[in-house]
């Protein structure tokens, strides 16, 4: 019986001194877990030091802007506490960025890769002329680009209204259309692009040259573009044809563009009333 009794003390104790092995690495593991959270994630130990800026050059004023803006936005992180969102932020009022990725390197470094959008075409005429990237967005006012980009036809009242699209916002209806279209044109060639507009077909594209090509809608532009191109290549091509490449694997050529659609015929009810048709 007293062997008995002594080992139910001796399970006993053991219990209890694992009960507080357990407990105070709790009390350890919850102190490490407060210490990291409240102070050593924003310590200036891991305080970021070493940044470095990837796919934007601060040689232009806009670059430079938005250097400063990243700088700003890393300067409240650090290498263990890191928050896409404030970047994001900071960055909100450059249309020109499309992304930023955030890598940090322990204990004091990190890099920002920034995707640019590219300049793809010229948005109304004048005074309210608007730089358009290649995927749509306005990038803000045309700024001396106009001779450089090819211009969005925008001449229909019912589409287009360079009053209305601000900067940042992203082009729409036909406008869009066509600003795909001019911006899946690869860089050697856009700047012998004049610009695009309309027809009964879909967009209509014009070279400075005088050919003319016919993309549809800006489903596989970047096909039709690819085309176009080989047939440019070719130095037996005439430049002043007119271009079908709304099939891109097989463009059709031919020596003018095709007669408009004639306009729809007024219809006369029998009152004499004339309503269109």
């Amino acid at each position: 019986m007293s062997r008995t009794a002594e080992l139910a003390r001796k399970r006993e104790r053991r219990s209890f001194r694992l009960r507080l092995v357990a407990f105070t690495g709790v009390i350890l593991i919850l102190a490490l877990a407060a210490t990291y959270q409240f102070w050593f994630r924003d310590s200036s130990f891991v305080e970021i030091k070493n940044l470095e800026i990837v796919g934007v050059t601060s040689k232009t004023e806009e670059g430079k802007q938005i250097d400063g803006a990243v700088r700003t936005a890393m300067g409240e992180m650090t290498t263990l506490n890191v928050d896409p969102s404030l970047l994001e932020s900071e960055l909100a009022r450059f249309p020109r960025i499309a992304e930023s990725e955030i890598e940090t390197g322990f204990p004091d470094s990190a890099t920002v890769t920034l995707t640019l959008r590219e300049n793809g075409s010229i948005y109304g005429e004048g005074s309210d002329a608007l730089l358009v990237a290649t995927d749509g967005t306005v990038l803000g006012p045309a700024a001396g680009q106009e001779d450089a980009l090819p211009l969005i036809d925008a001449s229909d009242p019912e589409t287009s209204d360079s009053n209305m699209v601000a900067e940042g916002e992203t082009l729409t209806g036909s406008d869009l259309t066509q600003a795909l279209v001019l911006g899946a044109a690869p860089p050697e060639i856009r700047a012998f692009v004049t610009g695009s507009r309309l027809s009964s077909n879909g967009v209509l594209v014009d070279m400075d040259d005088g050919l003319i090509m016919l993309f549809g809608d800006s489903s596989h532009a970047d096909e039709k573009w690819r085309a176009a191109t080989a047939l440019i290549a070719d130095p037996n091509f005439d430049t002043g044809s007119y271009v079908d490449l709304t099939v891109p694997r097989r463009p059709a050529v031919s020596a003018e563009a095709p007669a408009p659609d004639p306009p729809e015929e007024p219809q006369v009810e029998s009152a004499g009333a004339v309503t269109e048709g």
